[in-house]
């Protein structure tokens, strides 16, 4: 298959022939050779079949992911932090830590020390690795932690 749709296809075989260029298939067929028109409808009722396939394929995966974001209302992209096993631990450790102390002139922990406390506690992010700012920030302004 030289492309998923049959006119994309045939625009570049046309590009081909236009550079003298030949391109063949699998089978040793002259793709670029128009001389044959029993060769041209086949090269032609291949590129649509793929076409038809592309299509089917697009409209199974929409309906699986619709499925999916009815069930679970959302699919696609990546998961949010604390979706995962062990993480929701993981995020109301990063909330107790960052919530403001009780009593005059007491200071919330920096993200910065939030990050070294999880580190020293061997706590890895999900990709295992080590915690910093800048992970913690993201997973702080989609969970609505200040």
């Amino acid at each position: 298959r030289l492309a998923r749709k049959l006119a994309t296809q045939e625009t570049i075989l046309e590009q081909f022939r236009s550079a003298k260029i030949t391109v063949y298939d699998s089978s040793g067929n002259d793709l670029t050779n128009d001389e044959d028109p029993t060769r041209v409808l086949i090269r032609q009722v291949l590129g649509a079949v793929a076409q038809f396939d592309r299509h089917v394929t697009v409209l199974k995966l929409r309906a699986a992911r619709e499925r999916v974001k009815a069930k679970r209302g959302v699919c696609e992209g990546r998961k949010p932090f604390g979706f995962y096993e062990g993480e929701s631990e993981v995020l109301r450790e990063i909330r107790r830590l960052r919530r403001k102390p009780r009593g005059k002139n007491k200071r919330r922990m920096s993200w910065d020390r939030i990050a070294k406390e999880l580190n020293r506690r061997g706590v890895p992010t999900r990709m295992g690795r080590e915690w910093n700012p800048g992970t913690l920030l993201p997973i702080a302004n989609r969970n609505r932690i200040s």
